[in-house]
């Protein structure tokens, strides 16, 4: 199912149509359409342009942001409540080259350090970071920033279901050990870990990139239906980058807006597809 999503999700990007459509341009060339080529051809052009220009960045990247600022700025870390856990979605960066002894940043760096600011300001003293070779690439990086590694679990994953459904895992499990530990009054223990009570739901700081965390959340509402979920976004990349853009330059092209389009339509089509097939 995973391979499945890939692929499908490559299908329907912006990137994925224009390669569809130049197929099919070549396709009705071939067979003496030079007429309809000529047009699918210009029509495919114009898709590609269009998602380069940061007026789609107001349009599909700016909505998935919008909610989590407050007063039109992003949120301090003081203003957030005091939490069981921080989750640190995706913390893994993608970089593991075993050619140097530091931390390397990558496309997630932010969330790394919106972590790490919250975990300072004494809102949790525990990380959870979730994500492929996590352990790896970002227990380096939180050391650097003075986090201690006994301070941090990992649960591996590769999709946002899986972490959500990893991190429920991890709770359960720590609540099982401290009901069999004596923390928990036998009159209390649960028929699951997580949901006896409403006082005993825990409580996490979800961080994940602002563009990702409208699906995330519905992630963890489906999947870990037992954890109480306050989001604390990084990088508002979408908002920073539509603001700055002079109006005369809206219309240009510019292939650093075509890869934010491009992941803020794949965080669209994962929550149409989630709202139709739940």
């Amino acid at each position: 199912m995973y391979y499945i999503n890939k692929i499908v999700g490559f299908l329907v990007s912006p990137i994925g149509g224009a390669i569809a459509g130049g197929v099919l341009a070549f396709l009705c060339a071939k067979r003496g359409h030079r007429r309809a080529a000529k047009w699918i051809g210009w029509i495919t052009v114009a898709w590609l342009w269009l998602w380069m220009t940061p007026i789609m960045t107001w349009v599909v990247g700016v909505p998935l942001e919008r909610e989590f600022l407050v007063d039109g700025r992003v949120p301090v870390v003081e203003t957030f409540p005091d939490a069981d856990a921080i989750v640190l979605l995706g913390g893994s960066m993608g970089i593991e080259t075993n050619m140097s002894s530091y931390a390397e940043m990558a496309t997630s760096a932010d969330r790394v350090w919106q972590a790490v600011r919250l975990y300072k300001a004494e809102k949790a003293d525990k990380i959870i970071a979730t994500g492929d070779y996590a352990k790896d690439t970002t227990l380096p990086l939180l050391k650097d920033f003075g986090v201690g590694e006994e301070s941090v679990s990992f649960v591996d994953a590769r999709t946002t279901e899986e972490e959500a459904k990893g991190v429920l895992e991890l709770f359960s499990r720590v609540e099982v050990e401290r009901w069999r530990s004596g923390g928990v009054k036998e009159s209390d223990s649960p028929t699951h870990p997580l949901t006896h009570s409403p006082t005993s739901r825990p409580k996490v700081l979800l961080v994940t990139s602002a563009w990702h965390m409208k699906r995330a959340r519905l992630m963890f509402k489906k999947y870990a239906p037992g954890i109480e979920v306050v989001c604390a976004p990084a990088d508002f990349e979408n908002t920073f980058m539509a603001r700055k853009t002079p109006f005369f330059k809206a219309i240009l092209p510019d292939p650093n807006v075509f890869y934010l389009n491009s992941v803020a339509f794949h965080e669209w089509v994962g929550i149409v597809g989630y709202s139709i097939f739940r």
